[in-house]
C-alpha cells in the first residue's frame, strides 16, 4: 500500500468507528447508510443476486458482518474480512466466522471460496486498490466462483446534490470530507480481463425503490442510479487457453 492510500484508510476506520459509536454496533447508520431503510433494502438486492448453490461465501471489507448476519446458517460457510481490529470483534461476537486482514492479500488460500461479495467499499479506494482487489479475488475464487461488488455511482445526480449538501455540513462542524473515488464501468472490466473474469451482468439500483436495471446508460441510472453492480464469474483455466 503507498502511504497515501494508508492515510485514506485510516481515515475510513476512524469514519465507521464514530458511526458505531454514534449510531450502535447492528444499525446499517454505523456502516455508513444514511438511514437503516436504505440499508435493508441494498441487503435484499445483494441477496437476490447471490448464487443459491455456493457454499462457502466472503464478505470482504465486512466491517461488523451486519450485511451478511442473516446469511450464516444458509451458507456451509460465511467469512468476513475486514482490517479493523474493532469490526472484526463486533462481527465475531454477532456468530461471524471473521479473519483480520486487508483487501489486497486476502487472508485466504487459492481456489477456497464459491463467491465474494464487497459493498460500498470501493468508495475510499484508488483504481490501483481496486485492481489488486479484482485480481485477489480471482486468485481466492474457485474456477465457475463469482465476485458481486456494489459501489456507490457517484456521477447520478443524486449523489452529487447529497455530497455537495453534507459536504457544506461538514465544512460548518469543521469536520474532515470523507475521502471518496470514483469508478467507472469500462475500468472494472479491464480489471476483470487482466484477472481471468468474465463479466456476468451490470446493473444500476436504487435501493430504497427496490428498483435495479442492466440499463446503466438509461437516464433513472444518471439521475437516481445509486449504487453500481458488477458481477464476475471466473474462467476455467482451460477455457481461457
Amino acid at each position: 500500500m503507498s502511504k497515501r492510500q494508508i492515510t485514506v484508510d485510516r481515515k475510513a476506520d476512524n469514519h465507521y468507528v464514530r458511526l458505531r459509536r454514534r449510531y450502535g454496533e447492528q444499525s446499517g447508520r454505523a456502516n455508513g447508510y444514511l438511514y437503516e431503510g436504505y440499508f435493508r433494502a441494498e441487503q435484499r438486492i445483494l441477496f437476490s443476486l447471490l448464487d443459491v448453490n455456493a457454499r462457502v461465501l466472503v464478505d470482504v471489507a465486512c466491517g461488523t458482518g451486519l450485511m451478511v448476519r442473516p446469511l450464516i446458517d444458509r451458507k456451509e460457510l460465511v467469512i468476513g474480512v475486514d482490517f479493523n481490529a474493532d469490526a472484526c470483534r463486533v462481527a465475531r461476537a454477532a456468530g461471524l466466522t471473521v479473519v483480520r486482514g486487508n483487501a489486497f492479500e486476502l487472508p485466504l488460500h487459492d481456489a477456497s471460496v464459491d463467491e465474494i461479495v464487497t459493498c460500498q467499499f470501493f468508495n475510499q479506494q484508488q483504481p490501483q486498490a481496486v485492481e489488486l482487489f479484482v485480481a485477489e479475488s480471482a486468485r481466492i475464487l474457485r474456477p465457475g466462483g463469482q465476485l458481486i461488488m456494489v459501489w456507490r455511482n457517484g456521477a447520478a445526480w443524486i449523489h452529487r446534490v447529497a455530497t455537495a449538501g453534507l459536504g457544506w455540513i461538514d465544512r460548518l462542524r469543521g469536520q474532515e470530507g470523507f475521502p471518496y473515488e470514483e469508478h467507472e464501468f469500462e475500468r472494472i472490466r479491464e480489471y476483470a480481463q487482466s484477472a481471468n473474469f468474465d463479466v456476468k451482468r451490470e446493473a444500476v439500483s436504487f435501493p430504497p425503490f427496490g428498483w435495479c436495471s442492466d440499463n446503466i446508460l438509461c437516464w433513472r441510472a444518471k439521475w437516481v442510479g445509486a449504487s453500481n453492480i458488477s458481477i464476475l464469474v471466473k474462467r476455467n483455466i482451460e477455457q481461457s487457453c
